[in-house]
């Protein structure tokens, strides 16, 4: 059974490993199915997964992929290895412990802060994590602090017992290690090519990511330019080039380009990715208020309340919206 990893939030800064290029390796190893090891059925299922920052989920969920959600809840054996390690504090050998472990967490700190492809994830990335995981086995040996990741894992092993052996396994970075150890396999990447939604991805994701000493208008060209056949992921994305674009807009005062846009994405077919309408119509309830049109506002703020998903931050931002006009601080 073959593995790759997912890397939550991390997809979003990754230019040639992002949310696209999982899917496009998921495709390239033609599975039979799709098991996620980190979500739990119920948590699939009920869209509770969504309130997670993991493009990849989202990715999957746009593109219409059956899976399997095999994850388990572990928040009890986290509280217990919490207080294993407050507990650690009050000792001069358990000090010493956590120093040795805090060095291990900076080191792979640093090798994450190194951007990588499919291939380096699978490689330079995994190869951190799993150096960072004897460090830890070292430092804290048996017990609360290591015991409750090992069971996790077994658990995962036996449930997958009973899934297709030509089934393909997303889990998260941290636990691949373990699972190549208990027999999972990652896929030969030769010959693998990300492709034009991962290339489209990246540069939406470059455009979230707004940094001092942007050439805005090379930003906002890159994303007016992508365009692809309605209804097709591509067209998703292209149509959350402009949501990014009248970002970039909003960012240096020019509101009505910014709410030209918004209204046209608005119109369209934009509820998938399903984090997109919140964050569309909260934005325009925004640039309304800047322009002076509250009645108008408000109702962009209703109706990002009214669906059925509306990610978290942009709930806070229209529930505030409903409160009091928007504008920029001083």
């Amino acid at each position: 059974m073959k593995v790759i990893a997912e890397v939550a939030a991390l997809h979003a800064k990754l230019p040639t490993y992002n949310a696209q290029t999982v899917m496009a390796l998921m495709r390239f190893c033609e599975p039979s199915s799709v098991i996620l090891t980190d979500i739990e059925a119920t948590a699939w299922s009920s869209g509770a997964w969504r309130d997670l920052d993991n493009p990849a989920l989202f990715a999957l969920e746009d593109a219409g992929v059956k899976v399997t959600a095999i994850g388990e809840v572990w928040s009890a054996a986290l509280t217990e290895q919490s207080q294993m390690l407050e507990f650690l504090k009050q000792f001069p050998m358990g000090r010493s412990r956590l120093q040795q472990l805090g060095g291990a967490d900076r080191t792979l700190r640093e090798a994450l802060e190194q951007p990588q492809d499919a291939l380096g994830v699978h490689s330079v990335w995994l190869g951190a994590v799993r150096e960072y995981h004897a460090s830890a086995q070292a430092a804290l040996e048996e017990g609360p602090g290591t015991a409750h990741r090992n069971r996790r894992i077994a658990g995962i092993v036996k449930r997958l017992e009973g899934c297709p052996p030509d089934a393909l396994v997303i889990a998260p970075l941290d636990d691949v290690p373990a699972l190549l150890e208990a027999g999972l396999e990652l896929p030969n990447l030769s010959g693998f090519q990300p492709g034009e939604a991962s290339r489209f991805r990246a540069v939406v994701d470059r455009a979230y990511r707004l940094e001092s000493g942007d050439d805005l208008d090379a930003l906002v060209h890159g994303l007016l330019e992508l365009d692809a056949p309605a209804d097709t992921v591509l067209a998703r994305i292209a149509l959350e080039a402009r949501f990014a674009a009248s970002g970039l807009y909003l960012s240096v005062g020019d509101l009505e380009s910014a709410r030209d846009l918004l209204e046209a994405v608005s119109q369209g077919q934009f509820e998938r990715p399903s984090y997109l309408p919140g964050f569309v119509l909260t934005r325009l309830g925004q640039v309304r208020d800047l322009m002076q049109e509250r009645p108008r506002a408000v109702a962009a703020y209703r109706a990002a309340l009214a669906l059925k998903f509306c990610p978290l931050e942009a709930r806070e931002v229209a529930q505030q919206g409903l409160l009091e006009p928007f504008g920029f601080s001083a």
